[in-house]
């Protein structure tokens, strides 16, 4: 009898951990219709902030002081932004500034980054491909070989997945000259064919310092940085681009953002209020003006501006209602004592996140007792006997009481 029971609270266990993770979640799909934030732009005619924003009618386009434009009247203020449209109008300045601009001009001068807080649980394989960096051909092609670095550098040939000594005591020797101490703490490329150019990787060692790695013409090429040791570097993200103005961005421990420079690998500091790196994604939007920096955490959405120099010159942020403010998600707080969540917007990875919710959940542990105990009232249960029931609605609420619904006393005796 006693192992029947445990069988039966196993198996109520289960719908209790079940529900935590599904109920609050098609609850939220139900009631919660897609918070859409606000998007930043900065227009070099008004030299101010456009607005985009989801409105209770549709796309709502405003000015700086949230004057109402239309679409036709916003655009023509951001001439980067929509030269294809000003272009068709045949409205398209040829000059800004003093400065001549065409159609071909925009679109050279234009880039688009982004860094997302994904990127910072996001599982990698160990395995890296090399390109040749100044290739015969106009197109970059897979090499045959991939690296492996931690104590040393090792090639390891595709085909026969054996390690091309030549290559790998070529290229060890180089990391060694160089100043290079392993093992390797962090590696950094973009390990594609769908880019411009290849720039290698860049690769921080057990002393903290920054080496760039390339092969050019099937040799290494290895230059030791003056990036410096105590940035505590967490991330660092590699975008080749036809502007070859930056390599890339670094990212602190402190959510400090650098971008590096061409100019022997120069920091250049990024100055953005209330950044966290690993909760928010940020996007970096390039034209011939001005960088557009905008990140937010689906509540907060912030803009930096900066000029082709990376000096900043503009910021704004807006801020949506809180979740936890609105009278659903207070509703979901009397309904469910506690949810287990799996799922995060900012995270690559499955999660088991056990979150309690507020004292309003006695709301609703006391109606699911009631409904507990008129169940078992019309099932004519012997109370007495089932008493640990009503310990596990008082622990679980809703959850504890499906449980209890589902897997009744009696099959179980």
């Amino acid at each position: 009898m006693i192992f029947n029971k445990l069988a039966r609270y196993g198996l109520i266990l289960l719908i209790i951990i079940i529900s935590a993770v599904e109920l609050p979640f098609f609850y939220h799909k139900i009631v919660h219709k897609p918070a859409i934030g606000p998007r930043f732009y900065f227009s070099p005619i008004t030299k101010n902030f456009m607005i985009m924003k989801h409105d209770k009618g549709g796309m709502g386009f405003y000015d700086d002081h949230w004057k109402s434009l239309t679409r036709r009247e916003f655009e023509k203020y951001l001439p980067f932004q929509f030269y294809r449209d000003l272009s068709k109008w045949g409205e398209l300045p040829d000059s800004i500034d003093g400065f001549a601009i065409d159609a071909s001009v925009i679109h050279h001068n234009s880039d688009y980054y982004r860094i997302m807080g994904k990127d910072f649980d996001f599982p990698t394989i160990d395995l890296y491909p090399l390109f040749e960096s100044q290739s015969d051909f106009a197109q970059l092609q897979f090499p045959g070989e991939f690296f492996r670095i931690k104590d040393k550098i090792d090639f390891i040939t595709a085909s026969s997945n054996e390690i091309n000594q030549e290559m790998s005591e070529k290229f060890n020797a180089a990391l060694i000259e160089a100043g290079f101490t392993f093992p390797a703490k962090l590696i950094a490329g973009l390990p594609t064919t769908k880019k411009p150019f290849d720039e290698g990787y860049f690769i921080l060692d057990s002393q903290n310092d920054v080496f760039h790695m390339k092969k050019v013409k099937g040799e290494p090429s290895i230059v030791k940085t003056n990036i410096p040791r105590d940035l505590n570097i967490v991330k660092i993200v590699i975008q080749e681009s036809v502007q070859q103005k930056i390599y890339g961005f670094i990212i602190t421990a402190n959510h400090d953002l650098f971008m590096i420079s061409y100019d022997h690998y120069r920091l250049l500091p990024v100055k953005l209020e209330d950044y966290n790196a690993q909760k928010m994604d940020l996007s970096i939007a390039v034209d011939p003006f001005y960088v557009n920096f905008s990140y937010d955490d689906n509540t907060r959405f912030f803009s930096t501006i900066c000029d082709s120099n990376y000096i900043k010159i503009n910021q704004t942020s807006m801020s949506l209602q809180p979740l936890e403010e609105k009278l659903s998600e207070k509703v979901k707080y009397a309904l469910f004592p506690f949810s287990i969540a799996t799922y995060n917007s900012f995270s690559s990875m499955k999660k088991f996140d056990l979150k309690f919710h507020s004292s309003l959940s006695i709301i609703g542990i006391i109606l699911s007792l009631i409904i507990g105990f008129m169940v078992k009232i019309k099932r004519r249960e012997d109370l007495k006997s089932n008493w640990f029931d009503f310990v596990i609605i008082s622990f679980t609420g809703i959850y504890g009481l499906l449980g209890i619904i589902l897997i009744k006393t009696d099959l179980w005796k």
